[in-house]
Formats: structure tokens, sequence, C-alpha cells
């Protein structure tokens, strides 16, 4: 199911662009209170992840498990300043650092990459045994949002005990067309910027290679460590759009008409069950939703709109 939802751009900040890049330059303000969890992995490597539990959580209220998007990490602008507002709203919260990524660089052999979906299972498979009792909600930013989809279509049918409910904030759900997007001049800003991001996250794998595009790094680096015959076989592996329509829980998905790089259409294209909903803005550029919300949130609508969503779902 499709809807329009209004937002209005602060003034001034009415483009795609200005909304993404002045939002990732946004300040995060304080940190929730948060203690480090290591989950295993069956291959040797770990993740680490941090979890913000307000005293008086109770273990059948609701655990939100955040994952980060493209060269992201724990302490992103957005993981850091929706946490802390989800914590404040009494939920436990768990931000999770992909294979490698953050402070959970050195607990990894392997990078991630967009389609790491066993890896955010492992994590919520490791929860489950902590709280067994606590409906778990999945919010995936940007790529995370795209393993987030994935890893809801790869659940089967009895998937309720272990997943409440998705949620996905500017996703792409077709990597190669992304990365094709990506890679048009108008975004040329938005392919350095990621590609210097992984390229000094993943220096171990990269050292000495000449990588000028994200294509080229998947062609090098990431296919042929993950064992995919080639960039375009591990895009068809990774992309959501292919998992879609065996999502057996509630899912949401909030996209942009304008966002410079995931073409909302992608969307429109798949068939979706109707447990599915997407909400279209017309504006917000992709992560920005810098707008007011006529509540405590101020300017940050997409805070305002995720909580509203969580707490009524």
């Amino acid at each position: 199911m499709f809807e329009y939802i209004p937002f209005k751009p602060l003034p001034g900040l009415s483009s795609p662009h200005a909304q993404t890049i002045v939002a990732s330059f946004t300040r995060p303000g304080i940190t929730p209170p948060s203690n480090p969890l290591l989950v295993p992995l069956k291959d040797g490597d770990a993740i680490f992840c941090e979890v913000s539990q307000p005293l008086d959580w109770v273990e059948n209220k609701k655990t939100i498990v955040m994952v980060h998007g493209l060269a992201g990490s724990t302490t992103s602008n957005y993981m850091v300043r929706i946490a802390r507002k989800l914590f404040e709203a009494g939920y436990r919260v768990v931000r999770v650092n992909l294979r490698g990524s953050g402070q959970g660089s050195h607990l990894a052999r392997l990078p991630y990459h967009g389609g790491s979906s066993g890896d955010v299972l492992a994590v919520l498979q490791h929860l489950k045994e902590l709280t067994p009792y606590s409906p778990f909600v999945l919010v995936g930013f940007s790529l995370g949002g795209n393993i987030a989809l994935k890893l809801s279509g790869e659940l089967d049918s009895d998937c309720t005990s272990l997943l409440e409910s998705t949620i996905a904030i500017c996703s792409p759900i077709d990597l190669e067309e992304t990365i094709h997007l990506l890679a048009k001049p108008a975004n040329k800003l938005y392919q350095r910027f990621y590609l210097g991001q992984m390229l000094q996250q993943t220096q171990r794998w990269t050292k000495g290679r000449e990588i000028s595009s994200l294509y080229e790094y998947d062609s090098l680096i990431t296919a042929p460590i993950w064992g995919f015959s080639s960039a375009e076989a591990y895009y068809r592996h990774s992309s959501s759009r292919y998992y879609l329509p065996n999502i057996k829980h509630p899912c949401y998905v909030l996209l942009t008409e304008d966002d410079p790089f995931v073409d909302h259409r992608q969307l429109m294209s798949c068939p979706l069950p109707s447990n599915i909903k997407v909400a279209l803005c017309q504006n917000g550029g992709h992560m920005g939703f810098l707008g007011w919300t006529g509540m405590e949130h101020r300017h940050f609508w997409l805070d305002q709109h995720l909580l509203n969503w969580i707490d009524n779902n």
C-alpha cells in the first residue's frame, strides 16, 4: 500500500541536495547511556553493538534494533540522535555496528556488504536468547534498510517470535541501479564521500589498490572476498527487491521522490504483499527530512515520524 504523507522542508532547504548534505552535518547531541554487547558469528568474527536500556524497561516492552547505512556506524549522527529519543521514550535500543564497522573494526576478518542479513539475524537471535519476551522492531537506514528488508524476506512464516515489524528509511532495494545512479555526474560528491569513507574503513583489504568508484570497489573487493563471480552477481544476491514478496510481518518503508540516488520507483515496480506499507514524501532528499514537526523534536521531522509509527504499531 502506497500513501503520500506531508512533509514541509525548512526554509532554504527545499532542494534534495540541501536536505541530504545539511542533515549529514547536524550534531547528534548527547549519546544515550549504553553498554557494549559482542555478538559472536559462526565464522569467528563478531559484531559490536551498543545497548541503551532505560532503568524502568521491562521485558514485555519493545526493543528497537537499529542498523546503519553505508560507511556508517553506531556513532553516525542519525543513529545517536534517534537512539536517544527512543531511549527517552522508554524503549530499549540496540545500535548495531555492521561487521568490521566502528568499534567493531578489530573484531572482523571480513568487511560487511549490502546483503549481510545473516549478521543481523545473528544479532536478533542473540538478543532473543537474552530477552525472549521482548517484541523486536528492526529499523534500517539507507543501505541498512536494504539489509533489514532482505532479512525480513528470508525469515519463514513463523517469524513473529523473532521480529514484530521492520522499518526501512530511504533504502535502496536494487543495489545495481543505485550504484549506477551514484555514478552520475550530479551525484559525484556523494560517490566521492561514500567511497572515501569505505576505503578508510577497509584499508586492510584496499591498501595499494587504485579504486575510483563504488562499482570498482564492489568488483575488486566485495565480490571476490564474499565469493561472488562479479559485482553484478553480488548485487543480484543482495538486493532486497527479490525478497520483498516473501515478507510476512508488518513492514513500513519511508522514501522521498527527490532522493538523489535512491529511486522510489524501484519499489513501485515490485509486487508487494498488503503487510508492507510504503510512505512517500515529495521532498526530503536522502536521509534529510529537515522540517518543522510542531512538536518537541523541532526540525528533525524523521525522528518524530519514526517515534509516532513505533508508538502506534
